[in-house]
C-alpha cells in the first residue's frame, strides 16, 4: 500500500518557519524598557507650620486675588525657556507638578504671612465674614529660564501688582512693576530653575509687604 505524504507549499513552509522563529525568539522582538525621563517641579516657600512660631503678630488683613499669567504660561504644564525676544522652548520632560497660577499663589500667601506687618492672608473666593484691609492683585509678566546665544542663562521673573482698598469703591492704593534681579542658571538644571523662580516670588512678596500703607 502506498501512503502519500502531505505536500507543503513553499509558502506554507515559510510561514511555519517564521512562526517557529517568533516562538523561539519572541522575547527578543519586544522593545527594551526605558526609564521615563519626565521630572516634575514645584515652587517652594517656608513651611507653613514654621510661620506662626517664628513671626510676631501683624495687623494688616490681606486678601490675595487669583494670580494672572500671560497666555503662554496659562494652563501650561511644561516649564518654559525663552531663547530670544520672540522665541520660546517648551520643556516636555520638565513639567510643573501643579498649575503655575496655583503655585505662585501658594508661595505668595506663605511668604506674605511671614511678614511682620501682616496678620492674615485670605485667598479668593473671599468669605463675607472675614475682614480684609487690602486686596492684592498680581499679574505675572515672566516666569521662565532665559538662554540666548553664548550668553550665560538666567532665571527671569517679573510681575505687576495692585494693592486695592477692600470694600466698596476698591480704590487702587499702590500700583507697581516688580522685576527680580536675573539669577545665573546653567540652562539645563530645571530643579535649580524652580528654586531660583521660588526665590524671585519671595522677593515679590517682600516688595508687596514693604509697600502696604503704613
Amino acid at each position: 500500500m502506498n501512503i502519500s505524504r502531505p505536500r507543503f507549499s513553499i509558502r506554507t513552509r515559510l510561514v511555519c518557519a517564521s512562526l517557529a522563529a517568533l516562538l523561539l525568539g519572541g522575547c527578543k522582538i519586544l522593545p527594551e524598557a526605558t526609564s521615563d525621563p519626565t521630572r516634575y517641579y514645584v515652587l517652594s516657600g517656608p513651611v507653613p507650620a514654621e510661620l506662626s512660631a517664628s513671626k510676631p503678630a501683624g495687623t494688616h488683613q490681606i486678601g490675595l486675588r487669583p494670580v494672572e499669567l500671560p497666555g503662554y504660561l496659562h494652563n501650561q504644564k511644561d516649564m518654559v525657556v525663552r531663547t530670544g525676544a520672540n522665541e520660546l522652548r517648551f520643556q516636555e520632560f520638565a513639567l510643573w507638578a501643579e498649575p503655575l497660577e496655583a503655585s505662585v499663589n501658594r508661595v505668595l500667601k506663605e511668604q506674605l504671612l511671614s511678614s511682620d506687618t501682616i496678620g492674615s492672608v485670605t485667598t479668593y473666593p473671599f468669605s463675607l465674614d472675614i475682614k480684609r484691609d487690602y486686596d492684592v492683585v498680581v499679574h505675572v509678566l515672566n516666569c521662565e529660564g532665559l538662554v540666548h546665544g553664548d550668553r550665560p542663562g538666567v532665571a527671569r521673573f517679573a510681575a505687576t501688582y495692585d494693592i486695592i482698598a477692600a470694600g466698596a469703591g476698591g480704590q487702587v492704593i499702590v500700583r507697581r512693576t516688580f522685576t527680580a534681579p536675573d539669577q545665573a542658571w546653567d540652562g539645563t538644571n530645571f530643579s535649580a530653575l524652580a528654586r531660583l523662580l521660588s526665590e524671585a516670588v519671595a522677593k515679590l512678596s517682600a516688595d508687596i509687604a514693604a509697600n502696604l500703607p503704613k
